[in-house]
């Protein structure tokens, strides 16, 4: 490690941090070094060890390789040419480069980057009110590494005292005082420079939003501060200044005055190609002056709706921030620009600039597919988009899908084929920038961003499970109450099943059709069983088979029960809100929480719209879906450097039937096991509880799932993790018509059924999107009868899991 180590240097091995004698981790404290160890992947500087293998002097020797090579003629040369031996000296050239770019250099100890990160710290304490806060560095060498101590003594903190304040401006002044609770710095609370700042912020905020155009931070000082003060306590004056003006040589103090908005000119349609061209167009709707070239192509009211600056009213930060947070949110404009012009008299004429994107837009997307349901496949699509399509800025969406792949079950033997199936889908959209409900549209205000949202699809599978035919159409509202928190109200979502292929049910879950053959041939030898008549030897049964084989009578009860419900159309008409809560900031924020509850009502508000046949609600003979369902999703990211962090998930669901019908349908049920998931299981393979059926498609009305993941940078664009997955699927009692016991979610016993799979992975951040490969173990089998921990842990039992981003 220490290789390219000069004499009289060291390597950087470690950074301590002791506050009071006491290790701290705490990474508002370690933001503070500024020189850090090299990068470290379990322990190992992967990054530095690479870059070691390079040579730093190779340029020399390759040049002298040229030359050489200028006058031999040695054995490979006339092997493989002159050319080819060429080509190899350059490519040891191009490895090398490449050690040295990819690897990471030797972190050397700079002694003013030391004492640069003891300053900091210094300031660090003494902004939070430990004056008196000293900071000493110890260097502690062996061999060629050294390991950095920063040792910090904060001794006693100061507190605030009396607060005066001196405002020059009376207006400003009687504001303050009316909003003394943006005060943040408190008489009797512990200095803190974060809670000035904080007032700062706040005050100018208050006052930028009350008309003071002009008004900015520079003007807010705190002053007659006693960092020496013997009872450490100090007074604060908070000094509020008139602004200055340079004319000249001299500097002249101007009170801050209240502006107010005169007018607001909005052009529609500006592009640096026509910004000399005259605007021919002027409409007026609510005091605000829309122009554009030739024509006006947005409805004015759409527009004003968006614009939350008023003539006639005292300039005000909110509203400027608000018009263009809600303009930019119509997409339909690339550039959106606001600007003040000062007039006479206190006041502003206010100017916003669109330049919209292109009406009609076109997107071709392509990928290759695989997971252990589809081997191989690949998949393509179309879409079109028109914006503004009624002059009211609502976007318009066209998107045709199809994918072509090969399964890994063939639906008939003699189908042995590449590409056995596919997929067709199209889907339509119309998103309007308002409520169009009208009980909705005045519950929400339009500064919440409300939009809606109607979507028709229809898509058709041949050869995955049964062929299906799936018909959706959904309304639905969303609305921003805050920047982090986020609201969905799924009006109507109703989903048409129908199932092409219910015939070859037997051809596809023939792990069923092996029950019943082992039956069959024990019990009933005589019958001509194939996987054609398998549903109707069921029902010929005799009923005196219950009483002298119960479990087999039960395992093929179970089995016919199971097709009826995966073979059976469904008509799933639901409602449903969502509440999505994301704290991140900015995409390079790695320390943030996320939760989204979900709560859908299936067939139960809209019941009255159906008929009624044997208290079982239906449509055209259809069984209509009835049910309840519950989710809870929740994340939380730690980091303390922005090469590690620490992820948490845990995601619990539940669906509950309400109708007459105790089954939920097929594509409503929770499923375990997949590269998002639990990942050492895949899709469908695990539960439901303790059960280990084999079956192809294993499904339930109850999830657990929680996973913690460790992830690290390696070196360059290249990250780790290693990461743990807990959960599974049951089935309720009472709320399942084919479950057995162990499949059954029994209370506090039942958590002795989670399963849990742990790995390691290997992503490379190409920064638009993130490929991963997690290597996963089965650790925990609940299903096992004996020896559950570790029973499968080896290569041969480990499940590879491809997947594009995070899992969450």
């Amino acid at each position: 490690m220490t290789k390219y180590v000069k004499e009289n240097e060291y390597l950087l091995s470690k950074n301590t941090i002791k506050i009071n004698d006491k290790k701290t981790t705490d990474y508002t404290i370690t933001d503070y070094l500024i020189q850090r160890p090299n990068n470290r992947a379990l322990t190992m500087p992967v990054g530095l060890l690479i870059y070691n293998l390079g040579n730093l002097n190779y340029d020399s020797i390759h040049q002298q390789k040229l030359k050489d090579f200028e006058n031999r003629n040695n054995f490979w040369d006339r092997l493989l040419s002159k050319k080819q031996t060429l080509k190899s000296i350059y490519r040891k050239k191009k490895f090398n480069d490449w050690l040295l770019t990819k690897g990471e250099a030797p972190v050397i100890v700079d002694a003013k980057k030391t004492t640069n990160t003891a300053e900091n710290l210094r300031i660090h304490f003494f902004n939070k009110g430990y004056f008196d806060a000293t900071v000493k560095t110890e260097m502690i060498t062996n061999v060629k590494k050294a390991d950095i101590y920063y040792n910090i003594s904060k001794r006693d903190p100061y507190f605030i005292g009396d607060i005066e304040y001196f405002i020059k401006n009376k207006t400003v002044d009687s504001i303050v005082q009316q909003n003394k609770d943006q005060v943040f710095v408190k008489k009797g609370d512990q200095y803190n420079q974060e809670k000035f700042q904080e007032t700062v912020s706040a005050i100018t905020r208050v006052l930028r939003n009350n008309g003071f155009y002009h008004f900015t931070e520079s003007l807010i000082s705190f002053r007659n501060i006693d960092t020496l003060a013997q009872d450490h306590i100090t007074p604060i004056d908070i000094h509020i200044d008139h602004r200055k003006i340079k004319k000249g040589n001299v500097i002249e103090e101007i009170p801050t005055n209240i502006q107010t908005i005169k007018k607001v000119s909005v052009f529609t349609d500006y592009s640096y190609d026509t910004r000399n061209n005259v605007y021919d167009t002027k409409k007026n709707y609510n005091n605000v002056e829309f122009y554009a070239h030739e024509k006006l192509k947005y409805r004015v009211k759409t527009l004003a709706n968006s614009i939350f600056i008023e003539p006639n009213q005292i300039y005000n930060d909110d509203a400027i921030e608000a018009t263009r947070r809600h303009l930019r949110s119509l997409n339909n404009f690339r550039v959106v620009k606001i600007s003040q012009k000062e007039l006479p008299n206190n006041e502003l004429a206010t100017t916003i600039i669109l330049t919209p994107m292109k009406k009609y837009g076109v997107g071709i997307n392509s990928e290759i597919i695989h997971s252990n349901i589809k081997q191989v496949g690949l998949s393509g699509g179309f879409s079109f988009i028109n914006r503004n399509l009624f002059r009211g800025a609502e976007i318009f969406k066209l998107s045709l899908q199809g994918s072509i792949f090969d399964t890994a079950t063939k639906v008939n033997s003699s189908n042995t084929g590449n590409f056995d199936a596919y997929e067709l889908g199209i889907d339509a959209s119309l998103e309007f920038p308002k409520f169009i409900f009208p009980l909705l549209s005045n519950l929400i205000p339009r500064t919440m961003t409300p939009r809606t949202k109607v979507t028709l699809g229809t898509s058709f599978q041949k050869n995955i499970g049964l062929d299906k035919q799936k018909v959706t159409g959904v309304i639905d509202y969303t609305w921003k109450s805050s920047l982090k928190n986020k609201h969905t109200v799924e009006l109507l979502n109703v989903q048409y099943i129908k199932n092409l292929n219910i015939n070859s049910y037997f051809n596809i879950y023939s792990s069923e059709y092996n029950q019943i053959k082992s039956i069959q041939e024990a019990e009933f030898p005589f019958y001509n069983l194939n996987k054609n008549n398998a549903s109707n030897f069921i029902q010929s049964i005799p009923s005196s088979f219950e009483s002298s084989n119960p479990t087999d009578y039960k395992t093929l009860k179970n089995i016919e029960k199971r097709r009826s419900i995966i073979t059976s159309n469904n008509i799933i008409p639901s409602a449903s809100y969502a509440f999505e809560h994301n704290s991140k900031q900015g995409l390079s924020d790695t320390r943030y929480n996320y939760f989204k509850a979900k709560v859908t009502s299936a067939g139960n508000a809209n019941a009255f719209l159906f008929d009624t046949q044997e208290d079982q609600k239906v449509f055209e003979n259809i069984p209509v879906s009835q049910f309840i369902k519950f989710d809870v999703d929740f994340r939380k990211f730690w980091s303390n450097s922005t090469n590690n962090s620490l992820a948490f998930r845990t995601f619990v669901g539940v669906a509950i039937p309400t109708g007459k019908n105790k089954d939920i349908p097929f594509i409503s049920s929770y499923f375990a096991g997949g590269s998002n998931d639990i990942r050492a299981w895949k899709t469908y393979e695990l539960g439901p509880g303790s059960s280990n059926s084999g079956l192809e498609f294993n499904i339930g009305n109850l999830k657990i799932l929680s996973s913690l993941e460790y992830r690290f940078k390696i070196f360059n664009s290249i990250h780790g993790a290693i990461f743990m997955d807990a959960g599974n699927i049951w089935n309720l009692p009472n709320a399942s018509s084919t479950a057995s016991e162990e499949e059954l979610f029994s209370g506090f016993k039942s958590f002795e059924n989670i399963a849990i799979g742990t790995g390691t992975g290997i992503r490379y951040d190409f920064n638009f999107l993130v490929l991963r490969l997690d290597l996963a173990f089965k650790t925990y089998e609940p299903y096992l009868t004996e020896n559950k921990w570790f029973s499968n842990y080896s290569l041969s039992q480990s499940v590879l899991n491809i997947g594009i981003n995070y899992p969450f």
